[in-house]
């Protein structure tokens, strides 16, 4: 039997899923928003800040998106 990658099934789930779509649009937004930080040429104390926060945050929001992938590998398309 040819089971699928993450990736497959990220694809599967973004197409099928609003709540996982949610997820990754956000996560994508953070991944964003953390790049524009580090390509400032001088960080203030609140980039500092914020990009912990976002950096915080995309990990839980990956932490949810690989629960749904597990969830999908478990028990098939919910």
């Amino acid at each position: 039997m040819n089971q699928m990658n993450d990736n497959e099934i990220k694809e599967v789930l973004m197409q099928r899923d609003e709540s996982f779509k949610s997820l990754h649009t956000k996560h994508q937004e953070y991944e964003l928003r953390i790049k524009e930080i580090n390509d400032k040429d001088v960080k203030t104390d609140m980039d500092i800040v914020e990009e912990r926060n976002l950096k915080k945050e995309k990990l839980k929001i990956k932490d949810s998106m690989q629960q749904y992938i597990l969830e999908f590998k478990k028990n098939g398309m919910p």
